[in-house]
């Protein structure tokens, strides 16, 4: 199974991980997404105590584990596999910070403030990313094509961080400001 080993947890490609980790979850089944931000799917059923229970009486209920259909039986099991990929792509460090939690949803919740931090480490995270930004340059042995690679990480980074921090404007001008001397003449053309 080598795309296990895209969906372990990494700190270093959180943004990453995330993307790739909703993806697959969602594959697995259309309603797996909805697991892991909404909660628990209640399979309900109509009361038929409603009309002698009276006016107070819940309209639906949870239905019984023993009456669910296949189906129904399948959704409400959605929790357990969530649960059990995300535990899979967590290491040994990372497991014992989600092992109490009870749903996937509680999982996820604690994965994403782990990756994404509190506000003062976005804040540090994206100083840091637009410093990165401002000194960005073509590298002395860098071909344009890994300059651009790299760019492009780090803009990815600062979107991450702070969707409408940079222009367009300002971002080709930083590639047009990053090429060397050498490359004078066709940024003046361009």
């Amino acid at each position: 199974m080598d795309h296990i080993h895209f969906l372990m947890f990494n700190l270093d490609k959180f943004d990453d991980w995330k993307v790739r980790m909703h993806a697959h979850l969602s594959a697995i089944h259309d309603e797996m997404w909805d697991i892991i931000t909404i909660g628990l799917i209640e399979i309900l059923e109509v009361n038929p105590n409603r009309a002698v229970e009276g006016p107070e009486a819940v309209e639906m209920r949870p239905k019984a584990k023993s009456s669910l259909t296949t189906k129904e039986r399948s959704r409400a099991n959605l929790d357990n596999i969530a649960r059990d990929i995300l535990y899979k792509a967590l290491d040994e460090l990372l497991f014992p910070r989600v092992r109490k939690c009870k749903t996937a949803k509680e999982i996820w919740d604690t994965l994403m403030q782990i990756g994404e931090g509190d506000e003062q480490e976005k804040d540090n995270k994206l100083t840091i990313a637009m410093k990165k930004f401002e000194d960005f340059k073509l590298g002395t042995r860098e071909s344009i094509s890994d300059m651009e690679v790299r760019f492009m990480k780090l803009l990815t980074d600062i979107e991450d961080l702070d969707k409408k921090k940079l222009t367009q404007k300002e971002i080709n001008l930083k590639i047009l400001r990053g090429l060397p001397k050498s490359w004078e003449m066709k940024v003046i053309a361009m």
